[in-house]
């Protein structure tokens, strides 16, 4: 599998799993070559997210109504930080989904794509977008690897540059914008960072440390290091079952968790790669298959449903007792109906059915605090 848009080099939107795995581009580069680097295939989340940010730089795609309302958001959010950015001075777009390389002379050595570039009349200043259109976890723009790499390339393909502004648009956060300055020299020093990090991971003995971010990284179904962690955890369990020792917390338990969430992550790449070999090859596997998919029925048509159920006199209430309201495509109708967006949907949708709506918490889980862990031994 290779990468023919960033000519099978790295990347900023790599910066995160590269700077706390700092082997792993050594590893993708060796299946590359090799022609074993094995595709994984998007989720529907990472290609809803693809969808959203081609119509926000201006490709005609289809949208569902949530993507719909996802780039609304998402245009509005891009309104509000660059009215407050440009002061209400002129400025110039400089781009949408541009791709930025960094050169050792003529060579070109990594790159990065900003999803969105303003800058200045007098091209001093600059301001970069970026849009997370998901629900996950984000690091904020002050600390986030792939934005301080944005802010690197652009030092080094804008040098009249003095001043750098990075913002996160998170349509689908509680947060919804996050943002942090850089001057020139801070920007020179993200570039010097980056060049050590490019240093450090084309080293043939660079270590593969594997943890969280090994969900980021396309060569995880074939790396040793995340694989062996399945089994660390299960040995575990097994001499906690057994007495030996009780869970431990601490240090210790906190690796431990980062352990069981990176096998989860693995052990799921690994089960989907099995059904992609299986529909290839039904016999690859002694002793497996894949079965069949369980029938699913559902009516389409509730108007059409309610018709039916009424010729027979039935009770409406017991119809209605069998159906549940979508509430979110409940307010996307209503966004239809009304043409009102944002904070006025939301109002309107609760002016109507606030009194009737019901809520409920469901089971707390365990996400990644913005206290990092201590480097490890």
């Amino acid at each position: 599998m290779h990468d023919l848009e960033r000519l099978d080099l790295s990347s900023a939107s790599s910066a995160y799993r590269r700077r706390r795995c700092t082997g792993s581009e050594n590893l993708i580069g060796e299946l590359r070559s090799r022609g074993l680097l094995k595709e994984i295939a998007p989720g529907q989340d990472a290609l809803s997210g693809t969808a959203v940010h081609a119509a926000w730089s201006g490709v005609g795609v289809e949208l569902s109504p949530s993507q719909e309302k996802t780039l609304i958001e998402l245009k509005r959010l891009e309104a509000m930080v660059l009215a407050d950015w440009s002061g209400g001075e002129p400025s110039i777009l400089l781009g949408r989904e541009e791709r930025l390389w960094l050169r050792q002379g003529i060579e070109p050595v990594h790159s990065g794509q900003y999803d969105c570039a303003y800058v200045s009349s007098d091209y001093r200043r600059a301001l970069i977008l970026d849009a997370k259109t998901l629900y996950g976890e984000i690091d904020p723009a002050e600390h986030n690897d792939q934005l301080r790499e944005l802010v690197a390339l652009f030092r080094f393909n804008y040098r009249a540059l003095e001043h750098y502004t990075v913002a996160i648009l998170a349509p689908n956060q509680p947060e919804r914008i996050s943002s942090a300055t850089y001057d020139q020299l801070e920007a020179e020093l993200a570039l010097r960072l980056l060049r050590l990090s490019l240093f450090e991971s084309a080293d043939p003995g660079a270590p593969r440390t594997p943890g969280a971010h090994c969900g980021h990284c396309p060569a995880r179904l074939q790396c040793e290091e995340a694989r062996s962690l399945i089994g660390h955890p299960y040995s575990v369990k097994k001499r906690i079952d057994a007495g030996e020792f009780v869970l431990p917390l601490g240090e210790k338990g906190a690796r431990l968790l980062e352990e069981i969430k990176t096998a989860k992550t693995v052990l799921a790449d690994l089960e989907e790669a099995y059904k992609a070999e299986l529909k290839t090859d039904p016999d690859c596997l002694p002793g497996w298959q894949l079965s069949n998919g369980r029938k699913l029925r559902w009516i389409a048509e509730v108007e059409k449903a309610l018709e039916a159920w009424s010729s027979h006199r039935y009770a409406m209430s017991d119809f209605l007792s069998c159906t549940d309201l979508v509430l979110h495509r409940l307010e996307e109708k209503l966004a239809a109906h009304t043409g009102k967006v944002g904070k006025g949907l939301a109002n309107h949708f609760n002016d109507i059915f606030g009194p009737l709506v019901m809520t409920r918490m469901s089971q707390p889980s365990i996400v990644r605090s913005r206290k990092a862990l201590p480097p490890r031994p």
